[in-house]
């Protein structure tokens, strides 16, 4: 039963696929593509650890503050740890700004440059009160109260996460 007609079922071939497609070498594009994201992964983790190794005072004194907070309900360092967090913030301040700019700044010229720093301003009225009896009175500080107290911690800690520090170019302009 040879059929020679060509359009018998029995003279029919299997299917021949073609090879697979690799992926390898890839296109142009693709490395094009691959060197920017690779480019941009280096400049966005060179950016983050700069920013982590610049903000470390900042970390710092805010710990600091956390302790000072802690010590603070108890009694008997109440009036050594209020004592302490205007040494902390202009300890803070010289880290991030020039020296000549804070270093003899004092009462209202020191309120002044904590304000200028914010977006607010937080040390007016009784806050700025609270902070200079607790950096000038030599007594005890048995007339600020707790509220007080506490109004100045959160000022203080509101401009230890929140002040603008200087600049590259703002710093290079200083010199």
């Amino acid at each position: 039963m040879n059929s020679t007609d060509s359009a018998s079922l029995q003279n029919l071939n299997d299917i021949v696929l073609p090879a697979d497609v690799s992926c390898w070498p890839l296109a142009t594009g693709w490395y094009f593509l691959s060197g920017l994201l690779l480019f941009f992964l280096v400049w966005f983790g060179y950016r983050s650890i700069r920013r982590l190794i610049s903000n470390r005072y900042r970390r710092e004194a805010l710990h600091e503050l956390q302790l000072l907070s802690e010590n603070m309900q108890d009694e008997n360092y109440r009036d050594t740890s209020l004592r302490k967090i205007p040494v902390l913030l202009k300890r803070t301040a010289l880290s991030a700004y020039p020296r000549s700019q804070v270093a003899s700044l004092t009462g209202k010229d020191w309120h002044q440059f904590l304000n200028s720093k914010l977006k607010s301003p937080l040390f007016t009225g009784s806050i700025a009160g609270t902070l200079d009896t607790v950096s000038y009175s030599a007594g005890q500080l048995s007339d600020v109260d707790a509220g007080a107290a506490k109004a100045l911690l959160k000022a203080s800690r509101h401009w230890l996460k929140d002040h603008q520090a200087p600049s590259a170019s703002d710093e290079s302009k200083e010199s």
